[in-house]
């Protein structure tokens, strides 16, 4: 149950509305308990005499206590309290003999009808709060996993598949919702309702209810059977649930690479053996759901016949009136509704302790990028950034991408890295912007270690342009401007002016309105990446990352970056990965990299004078006719 209290800790901030739902809540089990009570003298009024006189039945152990006492024996507290009840009940049969049968029946009717409507209205009230403290808290937990995916590190989403990331933020968390949303308020309704009514039982007959107490838990065994039947069931539904997640969303971002190849039948095989596994699967813990309450219900039916058994021998012996037992009965029928809907809750709670666990194993996931205690603030950059001793091995792997890299770029310098890919070039590049941190060695902003800032702080300071240029489905405006919806419209233009992006914008019709399409599929690749740039340019940032920024493009693309790379301010500190060289020879000093070490530094004319040189031989491969 540690992660059922765990989710139910996401009500603790809205508490006071909880406890007003569990107060109502309250009120509508005592309600219905007065209301089948006050039932008693017309079911002891049922088969009589047409000049019956309703009246409260005075049992045989109600006469004992009243002989008691006119004999003087000591009572004990209970029996004070059963004469008590005693003489009470004497009173109002005294009251019942002077009133008509019809004035009895309006005066319980005018006394049940407003207990109904006052149960009406706390369970109105029970259902509203109690609900919506739930949501509100599943609102909170999708928030909570929903942060935790945004702050996890670059590896994680290359480890994790992202249909199986899908199925936990919005299959499991629908699942775990259910608990503590509706299901919140039936819990707490039908616990006030057995806790009562099972005093009820006990005020009207403790031989009966004792009776209860020892066939019951017959009725209840049978919830252990299909409890962990249910939860393993679960658990592997939910798990072939995210495999076909995955390989949908892999198929759908695939399926130009499945029709060139014409894999359209394999596919549909892979998908034909996931389906059929989660077929069984979702089939055995519906059948094990099922199955429960239909056994429940048939050991509640022979409980039953014991009960009446019982029942009419303690009506033949003078220890309880037909009414009593109409109304006993009445209540341990009505009780078993809310016994059963809670063996169905226990299913569910298994259910949702299954979805929850692979929640909070998401939620609880340690990222690798921490931040600092105390962190400074970052003020402006002054001198310059340096690599020192810096290596990197990524998470699951003892080889290094990158070792030992020492390097210092001056403000304002333009500096290119490049080399073969898998070379390691870009893991230089993530160390800047802390989207991985260095295994061992450190990055420095002017002598500062870049883990004692904010890695907010941080990123503000840096646009970044990558290969694969990622554009969400809006306007060209609005993925210029992303998330800055401040922005002025003469700084979206002036950041498209740079970036070389204003001629083909100005062709379309809508020009900055041009609805871009899911990841930009409208547009071209060499737009894609000017708007890309125009983005990473838009707040000026200090410090530019092109990273594979020409790799993918057409000749007149790359041309135009190439002159936006030789218009690129002279305050901006500007670092280029490239392994196409086009753009290396605006750089100040360039890095070639190899295996994961710097192996030749210097400007482009330095560079191309050494003899039989790595970088000189790249380029006379590339540029070659």
């Amino acid at each position: 149950m540690r992660i059922y209290k765990r989710l139910l800790k996401y009500t603790v901030k809205y508490r006071y509305r909880l406890l007003i739902g569990v107060a109502l809540a309250f009120f509508v089990s005592v309600f219905n308990g007065v209301s089948l009570t006050g039932m008693i003298p017309i079911f002891d009024s049922l088969g009589s005499a047409k000049d019956y006189k309703f009246k409260i039945s005075i049992t045989s152990r109600d006469k004992n206590v009243l002989k008691k006492q006119e004999e003087g024996k000591n009572l004990s507290r209970l029996e004070v309290l059963e004469l008590k009840l005693a003489n009470l009940k004497i009173r109002v049969n005294k009251k019942f003999d002077k009133m008509a049968p019809e004035e009895i029946i309006f005066l319980f009717i005018s006394l049940v009808f407003p207990i109904y409507l006052l149960k009406l209205f706390c369970l109105t009230g029970a259902i509203f709060f109690i609900n919506s403290t739930g949501f509100m808290a599943v609102k909170d937990l999708r928030l909570d996993i929903y942060r935790k995916v945004q702050i996890m590190p670059l590896n994680f989403f290359v480890r994790e598949k992202t249909g199986i990331l899908m199925s936990r933020i919005i299959n499991d968390v629908e699942i775990v919702g259910k608990i503590i949303s509706s299901d919140l308020k039936d819990t707490i309704t039908d616990f006030f309702y057995i806790v009562t009514h099972v005093l009820l039982l006990l005020f009207l007959s403790w031989k009966l209810c004792l009776l209860a107490f020892f066939v019951i838990p017959l009725v209840m065994s049978p919830i252990s059977i299909f409890t962990k039947k249910i939860r393993r069931a679960t658990a592997r539904q939910q798990e072939r649930l995210s495999a076909l997640n995955g390989h949908l969303q892999e198929v759908i971002a695939g399926i130009r690479v499945i029709r060139a190849f014409s894999m359209e039948s394999w596919e549909s095989s892979r998908f034909f053996k996931i389906n059929n596994e989660l077929s069984k699967k979702t089939f055995k813990g519906h059948f094990y759901h099922q199955i429960g309450p239909a056994i429940i219900e048939l050991s509640g039916a022979l409980v039953s016949v014991v009960f009446l058994a019982y029942g009419a021998y303690l009506i033949e012996e003078s220890h309880f009136s037909k009414g009593m037992f109409m109304a006993f009965f009445l209540t341990l029928l009505f009780l078993m509704r809310p016994l059963k809907k809670l063996s169905l809750m226990y299913n569910l709670i298994q259910s949702a302790v299954s979805a929850g666990e692979r929640v909070f194993e998401l939620i609880d996931a340690e990222p690798d990028i921490a931040e600092s205690d105390k962190p400074l603030n970052l003020p402006k950059l002054k001198n310059g950034i340096e690599y020192k001793n810096v290596s990197y091995c990524y998470p699951g792997s003892d080889k290094p991408a990158i070792k030992n890299i020492n390097l210092y770029i001056n403000k304002g310098d333009t500096i290119a890295i490049v080399g073969h890919s898998g070379a390691g070039k870009s893991t230089i590049a993530d160390l800047l912007p802390r989207l991985v941190d260095p295994t061992d060695g450190a990055v420095l902003i002017d002598d500062v270690d870049i883990r004692n800032y904010r890695v907010r702080d941080i990123r503000r300071r840096i646009g970044i342009v990558s290969q694969n240029v990622f554009l969400f489905n809006g306007t060209i405006k609005e993925n210029i401007a992303y998330g800055n919806t401040g922005i002025s419209e003469e700084k979206i233009v002036a950041a498209a002016k740079k970036a070389h992006a204003m001629e083909f914008i100005q062709s379309f019709e809508h020009g900055f309105d041009t609805m871009v399409g899911e990841r930009g599929v409208m547009l071209s690749g060499g737009q894609r990446q000017r708007i890309s740039i125009a983005r990473a340019l838009l707040l000026d940032p200090e410090i530019l990352i092109l990273d594979e920024a020409t790799s993918s493009l057409d000749t007149e693309s790359e041309r135009l970056v190439q002159k936006f790379l030789e218009d690129i301010d002279k305050n901006r500190t500007t670092i280029i990965i490239a392994h196409r060289l086009s753009t290396t020879q605006v750089a100040n000093k360039v890095y070639y990299i190899s295996e994961g070490e710097i192996i030749e530094s210097g400007t482009h004319s330095e560079l191309m004078q050494l003899e039989n040189g790595n970088y000189k031989n790249l380029y006379n491969l590339q540029f070659s006719e």
